[in-house]
């Protein structure tokens, strides 16, 4: 009868270790699991604002006006005459 409570009690108590070390295990993963979401959500914030910065310089540069001043400084050219524009039909 003894040695039957003895055992009785030492599988509660190694039970109740193998409880503590995977509470202990979940905790410390659950922590790393957060800093890891933080710095993804730290990243997407960063890359949010990095897109917003490329779509205001996107429509900068492709407004019709900025384009007309590059092609005519960087590039020498020139709107054409009407004389020279050549219209074709199909």
């Amino acid at each position: 009868m003894k040695l039957k409570s003895l055992l009785f009690t030492l599988s509660l108590m190694a039970l109740l270790l193998i409880v503590i070390v995977d509470y202990i295990y979940l905790q410390h993963s659950t922590r790393n699991q957060f800093v890891e979401l933080q710095t993804l959500l730290e990243e997407e914030r960063n890359l949010s604002t990095d897109w917003g910065k490329l779509q205001i310089e996107h429509s900068t540069l492709v407004r019709n006006s900025t384009i007309e001043a590059e092609a005519t400084l960087k590039l020498n050219m020139k709107v054409p005459d009407s004389e020279q524009i050549l219209n074709i039909k199909r």
